[in-house]
């Protein structure tokens, strides 16, 4: 998610990590996000990092930073990008940006079935990140699989199933 605008340490992220102080940067989980920008000034806090890139710094003492991008990916049949982070929250003037990627704007929930961050928002204002999503593709030519929660589609010689809640898959 996005850092705040306080002197607070930065959390680590599932994906990309959070941020705060200057005194600290939140760190993405590895192969999975990178880390948040840092803050500038006690007003602007640093963007969230995204699956693609770091978040960005606060721009100024009063301009918070964007969350960074997310990554991009055809598995479905459609190209969408995933996991970007939230943007930070600054006292006044800029609000942050959420990253590509269903990252949220400052104070703002990640978009669901992204997994993107959520915004920043003032300390006593908490958001959710976005939902995950489970993508499961494979050739046409074998049989159907089995499942009762995934939404199944087909594209150019694949079968796709698609999670956005828990479930289960027979092959």
């Amino acid at each position: 998610g996005g850092g705040d605008s306080s002197s607070y340490p930065a959390g680590s992220g599932g994906s990309g990590g959070g941020s705060g102080a200057a005194v600290s940067i939140g760190q993405g989980t590895a192969n999975q996000g990178n880390a948040g920008g840092t803050q500038n000034g006690v007003n602007s806090g640093g963007g969230g990092g995204g699956a693609g890139t770091v978040g960005l710094n606060g721009a100024t003492t009063t301009n918070g930073g964007n969350g960074g991008a997310g990554i991009a990916s055809a598995i479905s049949g459609t190209v969408t990008t995933y996991a970007g982070g939230g943007g930070a929250y600054a006292f006044s003037s800029y609000q942050g940006f959420g990253g590509v990627g269903g990252g949220g704007n400052n104070d703002t929930a990640g978009t669901v079935n992204t997994g993107g961050g959520a915004g920043a928002g003032s300390a006593s204002t908490a958001r959710a990140g976005g939902s995950g999503i489970i993508i499961i593709r494979y050739p046409d030519i074998y049989k159907d699989a089995v499942s009762t929660t995934a939404t199944k589609t087909t594209y150019t010689g694949y079968k796709v199933y698609t999670f956005t809640s828990s479930g289960s898959i027979m092959f």
